[in-house]
């Protein structure tokens, strides 16, 4: 993986957020969005660096210009 994960806790999902295929969206006790670094910039938000556990206990991968998790699938 190139591109480095950041995360933010959300408190709601925008259309942005939902048509934005760098961006995915995690409900666990909590809302995150998950995004690529470059990506960030374009939201208002404080992120963090998805911790290397989290990706491995999630499956989130960034492929093909796509945020993704087999947890929290897309449409």
């Amino acid at each position: 993986m190139n591109e480095r994960l950041v995360y933010a806790e959300i408190e709601s999902v925008t259309d942005e957020m939902r048509n934005d295929k760098r961006v995915l969206i995690i409900s666990d006790n909590a809302l995150f969005m998950v995004t690529t670094k470059t990506n960030s910039k374009w939201y208002n938000l404080y992120f963090e660096s998805v911790p290397a556990e989290a990706i491995d206990a999630y499956e989130i991968e960034f492929k093909d210009g796509k945020v993704s998790s087999v947890w929290f699938p897309t449409s």
